[in-house]
């Protein structure tokens, strides 16, 4: 069985499940999963969460913005609420 490298509450843990996001250890940076990058694996760390990854001092990938759905969708939210 395959472990992934996650980091939860400051710690490396070790998980069956890969987390939404990826971080490359090298360059600090981190984007979403499905998004290649010519980064070596042995270097991946994993987040479930773009908040974990801004905490332990990664910036955003320019290319895939794996920040950008999730404020668009809140954006969405408000407009939406605003019309009732």
């Amino acid at each position: 069985m395959k472990l992934y490298k996650i980091w939860k509450r400051g710690k490396i843990v070790e998980s069956r499940y890969p987390g939404l996001y990826v971080g490359v250890k090298t360059t600090k940076v981190f984007g979403r999963l499905s998004h290649r990058s010519g980064a070596n694996k042995k270097n991946f760390i994993f987040f479930h969460f773009w908040k974990d990854a801004l905490i332990a001092g990664y910036r955003t990938c320019k290319g895939c913005k794996p920040m950008r759905r999730i404020t668009e969708e809140k954006e969405n939210r408000r407009k939406e609420v605003k019309k009732w």
